[in-house]
């Protein structure tokens, strides 16, 4: 998502050294901890010359953003403290580890993302005591589509605008059979959502898993949306179960929005 539109720099030329230390950061991501050799990076980085991946590669090592080991390059350590301090920036971020802080112990992973474009992107986890294995990792992205994360935060535009931000995205990607996959059809529950005020996918991001999201209240943060979930297994997904961590994840962002 631009924010380029009438800035200072609106007029900067990109560097093009920068938009490739990018791209090997980005291939060393989707290697997912496997080590890249130069002439791999080179390929996986859209083309780049060789020598070039070694002279940025050694810039980046310089920086902890990559490492050197047996055969090439891996993600480095200073990027955790980049990406806690890019977290960290973010308000709603403090207040749900404020706010689901005080809940104490319980058995719910409780999750906050945003909405970037079409994407749902995780942006903290709370552990429960009873692990998900299925719960996503902050910095992970999944279609806004077929999460309730994601239509929790639809429920915040209109019909309108929800049908320019997915107009041309059709058919949505069906990650599983309960998946939607169709703009009337999603408008429909987006619909339900903001009538009940939370928003539920019932195994349309993963089979045998059901998850539930509210959308935090008030005006986003630079229009951001936030959202926090909860998800369990489609076996323990009784109607009453699913109403209590329904209540549980209203009250968590009815407190987040109060404390903003």
């Amino acid at each position: 998502m631009s924010t380029r539109d009438g800035s200072v720099w609106a007029s900067a030329a990109p560097a093009p050294a920068v938009l490739r230390a990018g791209a090997i950061l980005d291939a060393l991501a989707d290697a997912r901890g496997r080590a890249l050799s130069p002439a791999q990076l080179a390929t996986a980085a859209g083309g780049i010359p060789r020598a070039s991946v070694v002279n940025i590669c050694a810039a980046l090592h310089e920086r902890e953003l990559v490492r050197a080991v047996d055969g090439g390059f891996a993600l480095g350590p200073g990027l955790l403290r980049l990406a806690q301090s890019y977290l960290d920036a973010f308000d709603p971020v403090r207040s749900f580890r404020e706010q689901v802080s005080r809940l104490g112990d319980r058995e719910e992973t409780l999750q906050l993302a945003t909405m970037e474009g079409t994407d749902v992107v995780y942006l903290a986890v709370h552990e429960g005591t009873v692990l998900m294995r299925l719960t996503s990792r902050a910095g992970a992205r999944l279609p806004v589509t077929c999460t309730a994360l994601g239509k929790a935060m639809l429920a915040g535009l209109d019909d309108t605008g929800v049908r320019e931000l997915l107009a041309d995205r059709e058919p949505f990607e069906a990650r599983t059979p309960w998946s939607v996959t169709t703009l009337e059809a999603l408008l429909a529950e987006v619909r339900d959502v903001r009538s009940a005020g939370h928003a539920v996918d019932d195994q349309e991001a993963a089979e045998g898993v059901v998850c539930v999201a509210a959308a935090v209240p008030g005006p986003p943060p630079g229009g951001r949306p936030f959202a926090v979930s909860s998800s369990l297994l489609k076996s323990q997904a009784t109607p009453v179960r699913v109403a209590a961590l329904a209540a549980l994840i209203k009250d968590v962002v009815r407190r987040m929005g109060a404390a903003a």
